[in-house]
Formats: C-alpha cells, structure tokens, sequence
C-alpha cells in the first residue's frame, strides 16, 4: 500500500511539475515584450564608478584614443609647433624634430605660456609662422569655436599641419567646478564642413573612434587600462567618442 501511495506522489508530482511549467511558458508568450526584456536585462550602475572620466584611477577612453591618433601623426610634430595650455603633447610626440614649442594661453599665471593671447579672436597669435598646430579637445570648452579654429589655421605656414580631436560622446566633469567649462559636441560631418570650408575640403582627412562598450566605460568612469583592448575596437560608426583630423595648409 506504502508504495502504491508514493507512486501516486511522484507521478502527481511529475504532472504537478508539467503544469507549472506550462504556465510558465504560456505567460512567457503573452506577457509584454518590455517585461519580458526587463527580466533579460543585465543591471546597470546607477551611479559613475568614477567621476573626471575616471582621471584619478588611470588614463580615460578618450585619451587612448587622442594619443593613437598623436601619435600615427607624430612626424606632422615638428618645427615650430603651437599647442593649448602646454606642450606636453608636442614634446612627446615631436621630441627632437621640434625646434620651437611655443604654448598659448591667456592666463598671466600660466609659467608654461610664451604667448599670451585669446584664441578665440587670434589677436597676437602669429599668422603663418607654425609648422603644426596641436589642438585637442579645445574647441569644445571655447564659445567661439569658429574663432578659434580661424586662428589655429592662419597660424599655419604653407606646409604645415593640424592636428585635431573634439568629443562626440562624452560627459562633463563638474561643470560648476571646472576652469574651461564644456561648451559644444561634434560630429565627424560637423568637423569635415568646418575645416574644409577654412582649408578646402581635400586638404582634410577626418575620421572618428569609439566602440559601444568604450562610450560606456567613458561615461561611467572606467579607465581604458580596465578594459579588454578588444572592446576598444574596431570602430562602430554608431559610437563616436573622438572625432580627430589632421588638416595640412597648401598655401
């Protein structure tokens, strides 16, 4: 009898099991598709993991991807150069092929500056006199960008070279707290027009870098030396982190 009454257990307990699975199922196909996808979804932070594009814990995405472009260009670095703010780039990438790196700032505490100008009007940066202009992620914290890209190509002697990047994709750091405050993003076309209408079109070549896990790890603080360096690449159009050009002045 004791057996009888547990073969009736487990063959209740397999139909019992069917059922629910059944069920199970049979919600699965009915319910909203926005449930279904929320249950799938993997949990996001709600919060940076660090804020300064990660600054303070290593080397941010964006910068692994302006110093690439530095530094396929480095032989562009040389001469007389100009750079925003100090030369750090100019010296890294130049080295020895620079015989004068000049630094422009308008701030009369700024030891590194050797002229003192606003380059956003260009008045007393000189004209035609640079072999390279370095100028990353500048035009975004400048209001009158278009001013400033006036100046940087009238800079240029015949010959010489722009080296550019700007954020597409990005955060700001503490607006409130920043010296030079974020102003504008961009988009490759958006370079493309406006340095082709200084330079002529085919004296540009522009092209941009980031990848969907790259924006993401941007935006949350995550350093670059955290990442697979397969996920830093290759390029999806849909994610524009860095936009970069390299402009050369024929005459």
């Amino acid at each position: 009898m004791a057996s009888l009454v547990r073969r009736i257990r487990f063959l209740l307990g397999r139909t019992y099991a069917a059922l629910w699975r059944g069920a199970e199922e049979a919600l699965a196909r009915v319910a909203p598709r926005s449930v279904r996808e929320a249950q799938a979804r993997p949990a996001l932070p709600d919060a940076p993991v660090h804020r300064r594009y990660g600054l303070r814990v290593g080397r941010p995405v964006d910068r692994f991807y302006i110093e690439r472009f530095l530094e396929r260009h480095a032989a562009d670095v040389r001469g007389r150069t100009l750079e925003v703010l100090d030369a750090t780039y100019t010296r890294r990438f130049g080295g020895d092929a620079v015989a004068q790196a000049d630094v422009v700032d308008l701030d009369p505490d700024n030891a590194a500056a050797t002229i003192r100008a606003d380059l956003q009007t260009g008045d007393g940066v000189p004209a035609g006199v640079f072999d390279c202009v370095v100028l990353t992620q500048t035009i975004s914290i400048t209001y009158d960008f278009a001013g400033a890209l006036d100046t940087a190509c009238a800079a240029l002697r015949p010959g010489g070279v722009l080296l550019l990047t700007v954020p597409g994709i990005s955060h700001q750091a503490a607006p409130d707290g920043e010296l030079f405050p974020d102003h504008w993003r961009f988009t490759w076309r958006a370079i493309a027009r406006l340095l082709g209408e200084r330079l002529g079109p085919e004296n540009v070549e522009v092209g941009a870098e980031g990848t969907v896990a790259a924006c993401a790890a941007f935006l949350y603080g995550i350093p670059a030396d955290e990442l697979d360096p397969a996920q830093l690449d290759p390029h999806d159009p849909d994610y524009e982190m860095v936009i970069w050009a390299r402009v050369v002045k024929r005459s």
